[in-house]
């Protein structure tokens, strides 16, 4: 005989959890979202993504702080959501400032002043936990600033209007790329970090010097004087290289002139008139050539005629005390008057003094 046990069997897992879900169905998919929407509110504190160009400060709440010793690079990263990360631009930056400053001798100028300058990413804790992320406003600015009104107080207002005007950016320059170490006596700073810059200053441009109108007038007047005086020096100079030169020209001509003059014949004058008529006669522009002399040449080439140089009459001598200029000049053959001879006054017909006598 058999028999057959009639009493019921427990339910599986998997039957009493469906018959779970069947009556807490609301309830679980209300937890479920719940978590989902908890997790999506401390996604960004838990999962921090630093983008290129950046590094991310860790600050630890319950271990330590600010972490010095090491950045978090560009990437996706995990914290514990009550800790922070904070972001700091590694990137080359340029900041434009404008600083009022006094002069050696109490003339107040404008300096515009461009600095290029980036984070030390190795020292990026450091700077995070000294000043923060306004470290333009507390470190860079404040430091140039300085270096301008140093400067311009130890010179004068010509100075920044002549070449030594660069100077300033030299001056700049120089103790501006190591004004930003980390501090020696910095607490709780790696040792690796000290004495290592957290700015790097690339470059310092001074883009303007901006005077008072009237000291620029003043000065654009005395350069432009000095500038007037520098042109009659250089013109003296020349006047005198001029006549070295014109003395040494007449030097020349003086030595040719010597040279030539015991060597030129009137075979070769000839000669070179008979060269210039021929290219009087060969151009082909109008001309009129008067020939003339033995030779046949030009009248103005003509070199072989003896022209003897007009000689002046000489004078009569003087006439012996007591002649008459008449007694004096001679006559000549034909009975004309002699030419020195002055004009003769022809006589008129007068009537006799004596009355005449009638015939009888």
């Amino acid at each position: 005989m058999t028999t057959i046990d009639l009493a019921p069997r427990p339910p599986s897992v998997l039957t009493r959890a469906g018959l779970w879900m069947k009556r807490h169905a609301i309830s679980f998919y209300a937890a479920i979202l719940t978590l989902l929407m908890a997790l999506f509110a401390i996604a960004p504190s838990i999962f921090i993504e630093v983008p290129a160009g950046h590094v991310g400060v860790l600050w630890l709440r319950f271990f330590g702080g600010t972490v010095t010793d090491r950045v978090f690079k560009e990437g996706l990263h995990v914290i514990f959501p009550w800790d922070t990360v904070t972001l700091y631009d590694v990137r080359l930056r340029t900041d434009n400032r404008r600083f009022d400053a006094v002069t050696s001798n109490g003339m107040t100028l404008t300096v515009e002043v461009s600095v290029r300058y980036r984070v030390n990413p190795p020292t990026a804790g450091v700077l995070h936990k000294l000043t923060g992320p306004s470290f333009a406003d507390t470190l860079v600015h404040p430091k140039v600033g300085s270096l301008v009104y140093h400067f311009v107080a130890q010179n004068n207002p010509e100075s920044f209007y002549s070449a030594d005007r660069a100077d300033i950016q030299t001056y700049l320059m120089t103790n501006a790329r190591n004004g930003f170490p980390v501090p020696s006596d910095a607490f709780d700073v790696a040792p690796g970090n000290l004495g290592e810059p957290m700015i790097r200053v690339e470059d310092v441009l001074v883009s303007g010097i901006t005077l008072p109108p009237l000291v620029r007038q003043a000065i654009d007047r005395k350069i432009e004087q000095q500038q007037i005086m520098q042109e009659y020096e250089f013109r003296v100079a020349r006047e005198a290289k001029e006549r070295d030169r014109k003395r040494i020209e007449a030097e020349g001509i003086r030595d040719f002139q010597e040279t030539v003059a015991h060597t030129i014949t009137p075979e070769y004058l000839r000669l070179r008139g008979i060269e210039a008529t021929r290219a009087f006669a060969e151009s082909a522009n109008a001309k009129t050539i008067i020939i003339g002399g033995r030779d046949g040449l030009p009248v103005i080439l003509n070199t072989a005629d003896d022209a003897r140089p007009h000689v002046a009459p000489a004078a009569p001598a003087p006439f012996p005390p007591g002649a008459t200029g008449e007694a004096a000049a001679p006559r000549p053959a034909n009975g004309d008057p002699p030419a020195n001879a002055p004009p003769s006054v022809p006589t008129p017909n007068l009537p006799s003094a004596t009355p005449s006598t009638p015939a009888p």
